[in-house]
């Protein structure tokens, strides 16, 4: 459990992603703030009422909708309709609708589940209040746990790196196809941190095809290496399957991306892209190894002063999104 005071008069208590804010920690919760999971975490919503508190609904990913953005299950299910329905609920006896990515209005809307379309959700109550970073203890880290590996520090490669789960969501193996288009340029090394059911594949499909600009790291990293790491980048990269970004995205790994400082290629078009927005490299669909691999080498390219510009527009970006600046946004709802 976490204690937040806000404003020097409200208690404010964390458990499993909800959260409740009291007036005194003996009173019944005045506000409860649930990160949603529709529909196994609908009794919340009763909890609200029961204990005439004022319900905030917030959304960090578009749970149940991912099962049927990745074919995993068809929206005209009777399970998804359900789901939906339930969904549906939630957003409506909320006061207010916090989403994590800055789509989720547009998400709403597509459902006809705003006034607009004769629903019942106000869009006025939807705000987009991303997940962000806290900047002061990134950097802090960055200097006080550097990483001695050889291959992160070498000053005469364009070192690529991906940070993150290997599994079939991330697509890893279109990264490793676009590193073997590039390994014949020896500026280029791919480096690959993290772990998940495809990597003995790939791991055995780069040493079976002798990629060898690709070099797997840890499987896991402690939270406080991961600021050194992706500063030591020359490029960072983002990994998906199509149809992730369609309404944005708020990943944790983008705001360490942004902090790092370094200019970024995401493998698909992201709808409401501040890589896009800000010029902080590229993100587009990026659908064959080639494609890929030109995104990279287009980067890699730069003149120098270019590429040193978009490190500063990256780092610059990034305290758009420092937690100092989101609380204050969050305590505003909170505060109605």
């Amino acid at each position: 459990m976490r204690e937040m005071v806000l404003n020097g008069c409200c208690r404010y208590f964390s458990l499993h992603g909800d959260f409740f804010l009291f007036r005194n920690e003996f009173e019944k919760p005045d506000v409860i703030l649930q990160n949603i999971h529709a529909p196994f975490d609908f009794p919340v919503v009763w909890g609200a009422k029961r204990l005439n508190a004022r319900y905030i609904a917030e959304a960090w990913d578009l749970w149940p909708h991912y099962f049927v953005t990745f074919g995993l299950i068809s929206a005209k299910n009777p399970v998804m309709k359900w789901a939906y329905s339930i969904e549906r609920k939630m957003y409506e006896k909320a006061s207010d609708i916090i989403f994590t990515f800055e789509g989720g209005v547009d998400y709403l809307c597509w459902h006809k589940w705003t006034t607009v379309a004769k629903g019942k959700i106000d869009i006025r109550k939807v705000h987009y209040i991303n997940n962000g970073i806290l900047l002061k203890e990134f950097y802090d880290n960055v200097y006080q746990y550097p990483n001695d590996d050889a291959d992160l520090n070498r000053k005469d490669k364009f070192k690529v790196i991906y940070l993150g789960s290997i599994r079939l969501v991330n697509n890893v193996k279109q990264l490793i196809d676009a590193a073997n288009v590039l390994k014949g340029d020896d500026r280029f090394s791919f480096l690959i941190y993290g772990n998940g059911n495809d990597k003995p594949i790939l791991q055995k499909y780069v040493e079976d095809n002798h990629i060898d600009n690709v070099i797997f790291k840890n499987d896991w990293i402690p939270y406080h290496d991961v600021p050194y790491v992706v500063s030591q980048a020359s490029l960072n990269v983002m990994n998906y399957q199509k149809g992730f970004g369609d309404y944005g995205v708020s990943s944790g790994k983008m705001f360490q991306y942004f902090a790092a400082g370094k200019p970024i290629v995401c493998n698909i078009k992201l709808n409401y892209s501040d890589i896009e927005r800000y010029n902080l490299g590229i993100d587009a669909d990026l659908d064959t190894p080639e494609k890929y691999a030109e995104a990279i080498r287009s980067i890699a390219n730069l003149p120098k002063e270019e590429y040193e510009a978009m490190c500063v527009r990256v780092k610059e970006t990034a305290r758009k999104f420092d937690y100092d600046v989101l609380a204050k946004k969050l305590i505003e709802v909170i505060e109605g």
